[in-house]
């Protein structure tokens, strides 16, 4: 529960038992229930989800065991979150949450080994590009690494043409197409100019960052506070003695400059020593 609150951003608990609201996410979560489903790592995960008073529905097979019950029990619209009829609950399940705003899959291990449900119902959100992590080894992102029974997606291959350039090679089933010489030139141009547009915008932002980042220094050291000027000497004259200031911009203070040549650009004064 710790990860999870963590993970979450879930508040203190309570003298009841009960965590407060995250901060920073709204939680809802989907929960598959069944005889061979509900496990105890289910079960728990769901004593977290009532802890902290967080909205589910539950995918039922319409099968049962001895924590079934509480699942169903507890929800607040039994004709509306039980989703029952549910052959299949992982693969449905992945499929609700590839129509949802920002899933997640959370998945359970025994010593870091998925059984065929749970593996399989990783590599079907993995498809998805849903990410999936592992609740029994503190919300490890899971990967397909992890799941050596499964072929991930086949990846676009790098290919080098004859002048030595590099594409990407498209795996796809659409039809081959066929450019005349003139469609091809008009696509090569087009190629040239976004890489020229890309070249400019680049260097511009480049140089506009560097030219930003010296003005915002200076304005910081204008801000900085000012050295005390020490009182006039019996004579009625300004000291004379004076010292090295480089400007912090890290801490946004004027500091003693060390031996040596100060860094190339820095900010720099002379104040009476």
């Amino acid at each position: 529960m710790d990860t999870l609150n963590a993970h979450f951003s879930l508040g203190s608990e309570d003298t009841e038992g009960y965590f407060a609201p995250s901060d920073r996410y709204a939680l809802s979560a989907l929960i598959p229930a069944g005889e061979t489903l509900t496990s105890p790592g289910v079960h728990a995960f769901w004593e977290w989800i009532v802890r902290c008073e967080l909205p589910y529905k539950v995918l039922f097979d319409e099968t049962m065991n001895e924590r079934t019950d509480d699942i169903l029990g507890n929800v607040d619209d039994p004709e509306e979150d039980i989703l029952i009829n549910c052959t299949d609950p992982d693969n449905g399940m992945v499929e609700r949450l590839a129509k949802a705003e920002n899933p997640m899959l959370l998945v359970l291990s025994t010593e870091g080994k998925f059984d065929d449900v749970a593996a399989g119902a990783a590599a079907a959100a993995l498809r998805e590009g849903i990410p999936v992590h592992d609740l029994s080894r503190m919300l490890l992102e899971v990967t397909w690494q992890h799941l050596p029974d499964h072929e991930p997606p086949e990846e676009a291959a790098l290919e080098v043409e004859a002048d030595g350039q590099t594409a990407l090679t498209v795996v796809s089933d659409a039809p081959d197409v066929t450019l005349t010489a003139q469609e091809a030139a008009t696509v090569n141009q087009a190629l040239i100019d976004t890489e020229g547009f890309i070249d400019v915008v680049f260097g511009q932002m480049v140089n506009s960052a560097a030219e930003l980042r010296q003005d915002l220094i200076r304005a910081r050291s204008v801000l900085a506070p000012k050295p005390e000027i020490p009182a006039d000497t019996e004579d009625g004259t300004k000291p004379r003695k004076t010292r090295l200031e480089i400007f912090n911009e890290k801490s946004g203070q004027w500091e003693p400059a060390g031996r040596g040549r100060p860094p190339k650009d820095a900010q720099t004064r002379r104040v009476p020593a």
